[in-house]
């Protein structure tokens, strides 16, 4: 059946069994790659990221390597060459770049992955076919779509109102924790080096500002993390969950550690608890000397800092050996495995090297490869949804007896 309204519901989904059914009569080398962008959560599933990956794509229609097909649902499905599996990997590792974080993109319960679906036409045509119709079916029956207008972004009146919000807001229900895990390289058993504390700004959202985009502005938005640094200290003065851990960390400015509120903090820690704090790549390098101070303060007290965030790329513009810090973030990436590209690998392991493995936590882990990767490049601690899946069985609030204080923190 050849489809010619192009307005038709499930014109797409058509076109795409059409294409694979007569693709089946010549299949050798081409294969079909169905990447799931439906199953996004909402705030990443937006029209401007659906058309940013399309155009990733686009490239590669335009050499005749791939036919694209935008179905109804916003997924995309590609019937590529076998010369464009390369260009099409590493499109595809950039869209994985793009939504990290979010749960579509880890693999299931099973290890099966969630987000792109590859089909060899010469070995599964029918069952690309079956999946394609069973998407046009779908699309003949779907409700039209309707798209709520965007949120309007804060301005200083509004942010004004939010700040009052905050500063009598209970923001305890929206207080998130993660733990970082060591892993002794020989044994592979796990210790828990700290848990990571944190506050969820969606539900925060959701609760003061429902109808309006935090995010608009990022000078505000700064402003505004700011009080949420105050509250998430005094809700931690009293939090159950980091009550007997030897180890604490939290997401802070740099300004609030030089803070009455910071001070108060430390007051109230429970003998021998030692804290972390976590700040930003970003901050350190508009506040330098801010950044010294805060570190020399944090150590005068037995405490450690840590850089978060850190890239390949933030790496190379940021000495960060000479920022000494006691800890420092790297974001795992898909990348990282590019077996193409050993060299690549060979001058991150350097860079590892250079800050000292000991001090690196790979964050982000979403896959026992990240944990293999980082092993390999002499990091023991991690973090992410991997680690966080692997520490269910552990009970809370408190860890093991023998937790490690912070790497280079005094006693």
């Amino acid at each position: 059946m050849n489809a010619t309204n192009q307005g038709a519901k499930g014109y797409q989904e058509t076109l795409l069994v059409d294409t694979l059914d007569r693709v089946r009569r010549n299949p050798e080398g081409r294969k079909a790659v169905h990447i799931r962008l439906s199953k996004l959560l909402p705030t990443n599933r937006t029209p401007v990221r659906i058309k940013i990956v399309t155009r990733m794509f686009r490239v590669l229609e335009s050499g005749r390597q791939a036919q694209i097909f935008n179905l109804s649902n916003d997924d995309l499905v590609l019937i590529i060459n076998g010369g464009a599996q390369r260009d099409v990997n590493n499109i595809v590792l950039r869209v994985r770049k793009l939504f990290e974080g979010d749960p579509v993109t880890l693999d299931d319960a099973d290890g099966n992955d969630q987000f792109i679906a590859w089909y060899d036409l010469a070995l599964d045509a029918a069952v690309a076919i079956h999946a394609a119709q069973q998407l046009r079916q779908e699309a003949q029956v779907a409700p039209p779509k309707t798209q709520a207008a965007p949120l309007p972004p804060i301005t200083p009146a509004m942010l004004d109102d939010v700040q009052k919000k905050l500063a009598f807001a209970n923001v305890a229900p929206f207080v998130r924790d993660q733990v970082a895990l060591r892993i002794n390289p020989q044994t592979k058993e796990a210790s828990i080096e700290f848990y990571e504390f944190f506050l969820s700004v969606g539900d925060l959202q959701r609760m003061i500002a429902p109808t309006i985009n935090l995010f608009g502005d990022r000078s505000l938005f700064q402003d505004l993390s700011r009080t949420m640094d105050i509250r998430m200290l005094e809700t931690m003065q009293r939090h159950p969950q980091a009550r007997g851990m030897p180890c604490i960390s939290l997401n802070l400015n740099l300004e609030t550690i030089l803070t009455t509120a910071f001070g108060t903090f430390i007051q109230h820690l429970e003998k021998g608890q030692k804290v972390i704090v976590e700040v930003t790549a970003a901050d350190l390098l508009t506040n330098i000397n801010m950044y010294i101070d805060v570190r020399n303060v944090m150590a005068s007290m037995g405490h450690a800092i840590l850089i978060d965030g850190l890239t390949t790329t933030t790496i190379e513009m940021l000495d960060v050996a000479a920022m000494k810090p006691n800890y420092v973030k790297i974001v795992w990436a898909p990348e990282l495995l590019d077996v193409a590209n050993p060299a690549g690998n060979a001058n991150t392991s350097a860079m590892i090297a250079e800050i000292g493995a000991d001090k690196v936590i790979l964050s982000r882990c979403d896959s026992a490869a990240a944990l293999s990767w980082g092993l390999k490049t002499g990091i023991c601690v991690f973090q992410g949804h991997f680690l966080d899946a692997f520490n269910k069985t552990r009970k809370r609030p408190a860890p093991p007896a023998g937790v490690r204080p912070p790497a280079g923190a005094t006693k």
